[in-house]
């Protein structure tokens, strides 16, 4: 397979420049984001951003725990409210400053405001003041309740008890360097600007080809860092990933579905071969908003019209997990398969229930519009529904692949019959995906409403009882995939990576690469 030349250029300089430091340990992946998302309190977090700035606390995966991160430990008040944090001591941000309590205040609060329009900033909505400064009724955001009540103590009070919030705080609320933000402002991430307090800094950044991370003397866990240099190359495809990981240029890739069989069958490449669980969801929604799916009759006939298990077995082919209800297994709330809840596959009962709704054999339905954002693999998975939808409906559908980052806007505002959607795991409960994409309050136009999952949904939130917890979130997905129909999950993802034989990477769910656990045998 023929790889552009510039991926060549890009990665010949990198080791050419890296060749005279014979000390220092170098890894090379590709990168399918845009690498100038960087500040992790105006955006999503990504890899180059994750292996920079430092939380509060983080998550285990493999161990299912909490564990001190920026913070060396913390206090819980007997009613759940109040969350005091103790920050490491000694530990000082890449120019010297020392991190402080103020540093990471300033972070909850910027993430909060209005004027930084991040698009996450509702995951704190369960901290007091929060909801009111981040939607314009409250313009102090001194009110935020995150204060510093010394320079190394954080506290952090909330409306309500919420046993999700502490492992939400692993990937939310980095502190970043005031000082360096209002001193070169939207400039402020670039090299020659960037101020940091985690792993690794940025000190090379090329629009579309390559971000390169070096190690960070002032991290206040320097010493376990390993990997000195990471190399990412911002590579969309991948197919080109592929080849490249082949051509020995990149150390760990993502296996693309069109190449399981191949790697798997191959010696050399099946022994660095690596399958697992990841906490991500692919679902489809429905536009209720429009016919002929503002009738939960067709929305239920659509999905009983789907073979999830056939698109596991013979599409993806990865070890993903046909998914009935949409909280992945690992979670907190997951609901097992065990307890029925859920539309099974049944095409004939999915006829039945069309006829019903006044479309028998498919007769005076509209065309559905099956939108994904543009991928082999949304691809190859949306010509599969459509089949199913046509051969076992009699539905005419049209796919409908889009570019850009308006999809999903799109997609909720109700500009397609069915769009695709994927869901990756912030933190591992319930929470997470149920009150973050599908509540009425949500805002997502195109989707159902319900009152009583509404309900479950806000209670679970606030409830401390595990098990009382988890009935609650079986109802709710209940209601809303089995009764409701209004989305349609279809399977939970699996990890399909390579890794050269010199690698030692956790193999972990989490959807961002923590390069600074990694290390390179020389």
């Amino acid at each position: 397979m023929r790889i552009r030349a510039r991926w060549l250029t890009a990665l010949t300089a990198a080791l050419v420049l890296a060749a005279p430091i014979m000390a220092q340990t170098t890894l090379n992946v590709s990168l399918n984001q845009d690498p100038f998302i960087i500040d992790p309190t105006t955006n999503w977090l990504y890899d180059v951003s994750a292996n920079q700035f430092v939380t509060l606390v983080g998550y285990d995966f493999t161990a299912g725990a909490v564990i001190p991160a920026g913070a060396e430990s913390w206090t819980v008040s007997d009613d759940g409210t109040t969350y005091t944090f103790t920050l490491r001591e000694g530990w000082t941000w890449s120019d010297g400053t020392p991190v402080t309590a103020d540093d990471y205040v300033y972070s909850f609060q910027r993430i909060v405001d209005p004027a930084t329009a991040a698009p996450m900033a509702y995951r704190l909505y369960v901290i007091e003041g929060a909801q009111a400064i981040n939607q314009g009724e409250v313009a102090d955001l001194t009110t935020l309740g995150v204060r510093a009540l010394d320079e190394r103590t954080v506290q952090i009070d909330l409306i309500a008890p919420a046993s999700w919030f502490l492992s939400s705080l692993g990937s939310i609320g980095h502190a970043v360097p005031r000082w360096a933000i209002e001193a070169h402002g939207d400039q402020w991430t670039l090299p020659e600007n960037i101020v940091v307090n985690g792993p690794y800094k940025l000190t090379q950044l090329e629009p579309e080809n390559l971000a390169v991370l070096e190690k960070n003397p002032t991290y206040f866990a320097a010493d376990d860092v390993q990997i000195d240099v990471v190399n990412l190359y911002v590579v969309p495809q991948e197919s080109t990933a592929m080849a490249l990981y082949e051509n020995g240029e990149i150390d760990t890739v993502d296996v693309p579905a069109s190449d399981l069989e191949r790697v798997r069958n191959a010696p050399e490449l099946s022994a660095e071969y690596y399958n697992g669980p990841r906490f991500v969801l692919y679902y489809y929604n429905f536009n209720a908003l429009q016919a002929p799916f503002d009738d939960v009759r067709v929305r239920r006939a659509f999905a009983m019209a789907t073979d999830k298990q056939a698109i596991v077995d013979f599409i993806t082919r990865g070890g993903e997990v046909a998914a009935p209800t949409l909280t992945p297994p690992g979670s907190v709330g997951h609901v097992d398969p065990s307890a029925g809840v859920g539309i099974p596959f049944d095409p004939e009962a999915a006829r039945a229930l069309l006829a019903e709704a006044g479309y028998p054999g498919g007769a005076g339905l509209p065309t559905i519009t099956l939108a994904f954002n543009a991928s082999e693999t949304h691809s190859r998975i949306a010509q599969a529904v459509q089949q199913m939808w046509q051969n076992e409906l009699g539905a005419t559908v049209e796919l409908q692949p889009v570019e850009g980052s308006s999809y999903a806007q799109m997609g909720r505002e109700g500009a397609f019959s069915v769009w695709r959607m994927g869901w990756g795991m912030d933190y591992p409960d319930a929470n997470n995906i149920h009150a973050e994409l599908f509540t009425s309050d949500v805002g997502i136009a195109a989707i159902v409403r319900n009152a009583e999952y509404d309900r479950l949904i806000a209670e679970a939130a606030i409830e401390s009882d595990p098990a009382r917890r988890l009935e609650m979130y079986t109802e709710a997905e209940r209601i809303l995939v089995e009764e409701e129909a209004g989305t349609m999950p279809i399977y939970w993802y699996a990890e399909n990576l390579l890794v050269k034989p010199y690698l030692e990477r956790i193999q972990s769910p989490s959807l961002n690469r923590e390069f600074w656990k990694w290390s390179v045998r020389n």
